[in-house]
């Protein structure tokens, strides 16, 4: 159909929804639906002659693409759902690996859809975007509402899940290089963890038969690497990791170094006051500034402060929490040491005068403030919110293992900015005949 005709069929239906509105016989909603109808019609009707017209990228019986030889196979149908809600089919080359299992089907790469999981490009992304920023269900009900099509929330889930398994957690390959020359006066580093439900993982039980297992809560880490100059936010970047703790360290390193940790003119380490954590500042983080999450301590100076009695506690409080906010640790040391007499607990209150004691050298509010240098982790703890609570932890939710994994890191690339291109032809995608 040429698209002068296509223009004449709209403006038919224009002048057919205006008379009908003006003689009230329909709103402007009903109206906006059978545009929307139309739209995917007309949308749908050019794609279907856009992949009919390509040429085959090759027709050569051996090829090269990614560096690996394949031969021809035989011709197969592509088959995708479009963004306009219908099924595009045409045929294409298939070639099978001559040194290993699988192929590839060369028209695919060259649209991008080699990725995808029979939906266009542009349909993966819409779905991925929503199936990892809430509940299949509810991510389907909202693509039926704005696309004006159905799409079920099966598809969401193996789109999303799917897609997931294809993004590489590595921070070399997920990072850019560019990224790591991007100039800045100061690189703000920030870690911390949270957990969220999964479902154990038993051996040799798979399937449905795994949905009977019980529930373990699997802690997940995080960290927000921001590069700032001066006031302003130049870059920032969030990833995060199931699994053990050591793998979580490499990974944080390897994003330290990838978005320019040693090209950063100076550089600050938040965290809470967990062991580990500063073991990791200093030894994959050396010559960081390390900081003691403000918020964290004034928790901890609470906690002191409920050990005594009711009638000092709001004043004391005050003045500790005034002594820490400028800096005088120390000082603040001594006084609590000095109301021990008044405790009701002094195992208690040891254990936070200790606490403030081995975070000493991290509490310097004071010239922190004056540097200009964040305080509080409230960044990363805002992303473990928005990141994993928001998402893996809903009323009655439990995940598989690799279905929470694969979902984390599609969420991760939406969250960095970086889904789209998944969807996207890659450079790999060259091909030359052998």
């Amino acid at each position: 159909m040429r698209t002068e005709e296509l223009i004449a069929d709209a403006q038919r239906m224009v002048k057919e929804l205006r008379g009908r509105i003006n003689g009230g016989g329909m709103g402007l909603d009903e109206a906006e639906g059978q545009i929307l109808e139309m739209v995917n019609w007309i949308g749908d009707t050019m794609v279907q002659e856009v992949v009919a017209g390509l040429a085959e990228p090759t027709s050569a019986n051996q090829i090269t693409i990614g560096g690996e030889v394949a031969v021809f196979e035989r011709v197969r149908n592509l088959r995708f759902i479009n963004r306009f809600g219908e099924e595009v089919v045409r045929p294409r080359r298939c070639y099978r690996y001559r040194d290993r299992a699988g192929g590839v089907a060369p028209l695919d790469a060259k649209l991008g859809i080699d990725g995808c999981f029979g939906f266009s490009p542009l349909m993966t992304y819409l779905i991925c975007m929503l199936g990892a920023d809430e509940s299949y269900g509810g991510a389907a009900d909202k693509l039926a509402a704005t696309l004006g099509f159905k799409v079920s929330s099966t598809a969401v889930q193996r789109t999303t899940e799917k897609t997931g398994e294809r993004i590489p957690d590595d921070p070399e390959e997920v990072i850019g290089e560019q990224r790591q020359q991007e100039p800045c006066s100061l690189m703000v580093v920030e870690v911390d963890g949270t957990t969220s439900p999964q479902i154990k993982e038993l051996e040799g039980i798979t399937g449905r038969a795994s949905l009977r297992a019980g529930t373990c809560y699997k802690e997940c880490n995080l960290v927000v690497i921001e590069k700032r100059s001066g006031e302003k936010v130049v870059d920032r970047w969030t990833g995060a990791r199931y699994g053990p703790r050591r793998e979580f360290v490499e990974y944080a390193e390897q994003a330290g170094l990838r978005m320019g940790y040693l090209q950063a003119p100076e550089s600050v380490f938040l965290a809470d006051g967990a062991r580990h954590n500063w073991d990791m500042q200093e030894t994959h983080f050396p010559g960081s500034v390390p900081i003691l999450d403000y918020y964290h301590a004034t928790e901890h100076l609470a906690d002191y402060c409920d050990l005594l009695p009711a009638a000092l506690r709001a004043g004391r409080h005050r003045r500790w929490r005034t002594l820490m906010w400028n800096g005088e640790v120390l000082q603040m040391i001594v006084e609590l040491k000095q109301s021990l007499a008044q405790v009701t607990d002094t195992d208690a209150a040891w254990k936070q005068i200790n606490y403030f004691t081995n975070n000493q050298h991290r509490m310097d509010y004071g010239r922190y403030r004056d540097a200009g240098w964040p305080i509080g982790s409230g960044l990363v703890e805002g992303q473990c919110k928005f990141l994993v609570a928001r998402r893996f932890k809903g009323n009655g939710m439990r995940w598989r293992p690799h279905d929470n994994r694969c979902v984390l890191r599609t969420r991760l690339a939406l969250l960095n900015g970086d889904l789209k291109r998944y969807f996207s032809p890659s450079a790999d995608c060259e091909i030359a005949a052998a």
